[in-house]
Formats: C-alpha cells, sequence, structure tokens
C-alpha cells in the first residue's frame, strides 16, 4: 500500500524471477505452436498448387479384340488410342509398354475388377483406366469399325456410379482393402462407311487431321477417325453426368 514501485504481473506461485521465466514460456509456446501450424499451411497449400498444376491421367490398356477377326494388330490399335489422347497436351497418359509392363507385374493381361484398376492407376499415377473393345472389324473397304469404350474413374469414397464392373476382390490381391469406388463412363458405336452419314462425318473429320485425309480409302485412317469419334462421346458421357 503506498509504494510506487511497478506491480510485477502475476503468472504462477513464485519469486519474481520465477514468474518472469515461467510468463516468457507461456508466451513462447503458443508462438511456436502458432508457427508450426502456419508452416503446415504453407505446405499445405504448396501440394495443393502442385497438385492442382499436374494434369490428369489416364492410362490405356491393350484393347480387347472381340470382333472375330484374328489380323487386328492389338498393340498398333491401342498405341491409336493413346497418343489421340495424349496428343493435346492436357493429360499425362503413361506409353502403351508402360502399361502393359505394370500389368505383366501384376500377373495380368488387363485390369477387370475395381481393385485391380485401383492397383493399375496407383502404378502408373493416373485417376483413370481407359478400356476399348472392338466389336466388329472388316478391313477391307467399305470399312466398319465397332468400338465400345469405358472410362473407369477413382472417385474416393463416393457411391459407384454406372459401374459396369464386378465388386469382388481382385484375385491377385483378396481381401486385402475393400473394392474402390469407381464411376465408369461407357460410349460405343459402330461405324460402318456404308452408312452416307457416317461416310460424311468420316469426310469432315479427315478436312481438320493432317496425315490422315483419307478415311474412307486407308483403314488406318478410318480407324483413327472411329477412335476419335468413341474418345469424344466418352467425354460427352462424362459431361452428362454433372462432372
Amino acid at each position: 500500500m503506498g509504494s510506487d514501485e511497478p506491480v510485477e504481473p502475476f503468472f504462477g506461485v513464485g519469486g519474481t524471477s520465477t514468474n518472469r521465466q515461467d510468463a516468457m514460456t507461456t508466451v513462447r509456446i503458443p508462438l511456436a505452436v502458432l508457427c508450426s501450424v502456419l508452416t503446415l499451411l504453407g505446405c499445405h497449400q504448396s501440394m495443393m498448387q502442385t497438385q492442382q498444376s499436374q494434369p490428369l491421367g489416364v492410362a490405356v490398356q491393350p484393347i480387347r479384340n472381340e470382333s472375330g477377326w484374328s489380323g487386328l494388330e492389338i498393340d498398333r490399335a491401342t498405341d491409336a488410342v493413346a497418343e489421340r489422347l495424349a496428343r493435346g497436351g492436357n493429360l499425362f497418359v503413361p506409353p502403351p509398354d508402360r502399361v502393359r509392363a505394370a500389368l505383366a507385374e501384376m500377373g495380368l493381361d488387363r485390369a477387370r475388377t475395381p481393385a485391380e484398376l485401383d492397383r493399375l492407376a496407383d502404378a502408373l499415377g493416373v485417376q483413370s483406366i481407359l478400356t476399348v473393345s472392338t466389336t466388329s472389324f472388316d478391313p477391307y473397304p467399305p470399312f466398319v469399325v465397332g468400338l465400345e469404350g469405358v472410362l473407369h474413374e477413382r472417385r474416393g469414397d463416393q457411391a459407384i456410379f454406372l459401374d459396369p464392373v464386378r465388386n469382388d476382390a481382385s484375385p491377385v490381391d483378396p481381401g486385402s482393402r475393400p473394392a474402390p469406388a469407381l464411376r465408369a463412363f461407357r460410349a460405343g458405336r459402330v461405324f460402318d462407311a456404308k452408312d452416307a452419314d457416317t461416310a460424311s462425318d468420316a469426310r469432315t473429320w479427315a478436312r481438320s487431321r493432317v496425315g490422315h485425309d483419307a478415311p474412307l480409302r486407308e483403314m488406318d485412317s478410318y480407324f483413327r477417325y472411329a477412335v476419335d469419334r468413341l474418345l469424344e462421346a466418352l467425354m460427352a458421357s462424362k459431361s452428362n453426368t454433372g462432372m
């Protein structure tokens, strides 16, 4: 009472010097925590920006030949699909040889079940797996190419939507984890050059394709035309679901 000395703030029980040290410790701890949080937030933001800047990835499985024509060159046909996807540069498309090597390491010719598709996507660092089948094939003009495509897309824990594959565990890795949730987008069509509308569309397509300007005379060019239209239909199917 009556003393003019400043009053020390009270931080705990003990002498003046001890209280001062406790005060500094009390201040340092929250500051250290805050700095750690800010550092983590900065790292998280940097990682998010890096992930956002990375292109989406799509791996193309070896084409399934269900046309009944044994002369179809599977590797060349698969290369044509992968090249078309990679053309714009907006997608990361692993080379087909790398996809085949990853499948061989899994002991598979193609991934079929959700667990297999998920493992393949992990191995290749992609979000989606594209499976294309030839349903009909006539290599002599007027050409006929029937194609069906399924784009399997991983969607975390979201419910399966239009999933055409089975939900059983992979025979290669049974019961290791629940079958992942996949979204699958389908498209298919028979491109018959005898059809007037198809022939007209092929000519329209050819006007903007340097090196493939004769789809009605060259099978290679006609196959690439059919692949283009199939992929466009798959993207339209995906857009129509609100994705």
